[in-house]
């Protein structure tokens, strides 16, 4: 099998999380969503996100968008599933035929939102339109003057919600909210803002500081128990983690000392690291610190996978800080002369070079749903693809479980 499944992040204007966009391919012969494919990519994608796996898993509770085809809205596909989470987005070459049509109505007299994927206005597209909720157009193949037209002819009289896909960068961002979009889809969040080469902020510097002193093979429980007690929002937030129920305690941790204990010092190295890292985000979406969580789950899978066990706080790591410089908007030389970590660690965020850094590219191609670029990457280390979808997956869930 070479099944995977995908959960692009979509934001708020506050940029907080409103749901997911779930993609699925099946197959290496997979053409996406095409008229020959689509709905049976789509029928893998609901067994395996709702029923395999468990939906809440991958999205934490939030809104799950899912393509349908004609065929599948026809079929009333949708009604399978539960309005409180999906959201039915109709792919672009859907026409608003009266079959259509009804199935659509009656999908919103069920309490179904719907979405309009990858728009372009058409006048024929009216009837949709008006039954539509949310409306997504690509920023990456329309012109600002062309997004303008369209979103003009949207709001004719009607209040729709716009969703802006592919924005990559803050400025388009930007650009967006202006033209009067409620959401947004891409990967903006993992764009750096660096406007110096080095930490300026004293806060920033301190919190570093914390991961090299932790990163010290030579400290000890007792010491590092009593530095993390200074800080309280760190306590709460290492309990909070020890107690959480992915390592299925049948007792409750109370003391740092307990956790230090019970989980051992390298596993309190790590969650120390993406602690810190989640405290100094500033206003960054709360997404940059499960991507870079996922990331890291998914390299110390890797190397546990690869028999390198004594190397999973590497990789771990590794994975984790390949979004530093998002989080802090900093360059991440200055991060790493900051945090003094090994030259295991350091070579590949800084060179893009060697096995660990060819991983950090599997999974970002995943992320994007970029697949074949994915199988790409993946062929040129000699890994096996479909275990890369599976160890992704199994990081979505772990992440999932320890930010709930």
């Amino acid at each position: 099998m070479f099944d995977c499944v995908a959960s692009q992040p979509i934001f708020n204007v506050k940029k907080e999380i409103f749901g997911y966009e779930l993609l699925y391919r099946a197959g290496k012969d997979s053409l996406a969503y095409d008229a020959a494919d689509g709905s049976d990519a789509t029928k893998n994608l609901l067994v395996t996100a709702f029923s395999d796996i468990g939906i809440e898993a991958i999205t934490g509770g939030r809104k799950a968008f899912v393509n349908f085809t004609e065929e599948l809205v026809l079929d009333e596909a949708p009604l399978m599933l539960s309005n409180e989470i999906l959201i039915v987005e109709l792919l672009e070459d859907i026409h608003p035929t009266e079959p259509v049509l009804a199935a659509c109505k009656k999908l919103k007299t069920r309490g179904y939102l719907i979405a309009l994927d990858d728009f372009t206005y058409k006048e024929e597209s009216e009837p949709l339109i008006d039954l539509a909720d949310i409306i997504k157009i690509d920023f990456a193949k329309c012109g600002v003057d062309e997004v303008k037209d369209c979103v003009s002819k949207i709001n004719n009289n009607r209040r729709k919600i716009l969703l802006a896909e592919k924005i990559e960068t803050y400025e388009e961002l930007e650009l967006a909210r202006s033209l009067g979009f409620n959401l947004f889809q891409g990967f903006f969040f993992c764009k750096p803002i660096i406007s110096n080469a080095k930490c300026t902020d004293p806060m920033q510097i301190s919190k570093l500081q914390l991961i090299k002193y932790v990163a010290d093979p030579e400290v000890s429980f007792f010491d590092l128990a009593n530095v993390i007690k200074r800080d309280l929002v760190l306590s709460y937030r290492l309990l909070k983690i020890v107690n959480s129920a992915y390592y299925g305690l049948k007792y409750t941790v109370t003391g740092i000392l307990h956790a230090l204990l019970i989980l051992g010092l390298n596993e309190i190295k790590k969650w120390i690291s993406l602690i810190v890292l989640n405290q100094i985000k500033s206003a960054k979406p709360s997404e940059l610190i499960r991507a870079a969580l996922v990331r890291g789950i998914f390299m110390e899978k890797v190397a546990i996978l690869q028999k390198k066990r004594r190397n999973r706080d590497e990789y771990f790591l590794v994975g984790m800080f390949s979004l530093a410089e998002a989080i802090m908007d900093t360059p991440i030389e200055a991060i790493l002369q900051e945090t003094h970590l090994s030259d295991d660690i350091v070579r590949p965020l800084v060179t893009n070079e060697g096995e660990m850094a060819d991983l950090l590219r599997v999974i970002s191609h995943i992320e994007r749903a970029e697949w074949d670029a994915a199988e790409e990457a993946a062929a040129g280390i000699g890994f096996d693809m479909a275990k890369a979808n599976q160890l992704y997956i199994e990081a979505m869930i772990d992440a999932n479980k320890l930010l709930s």
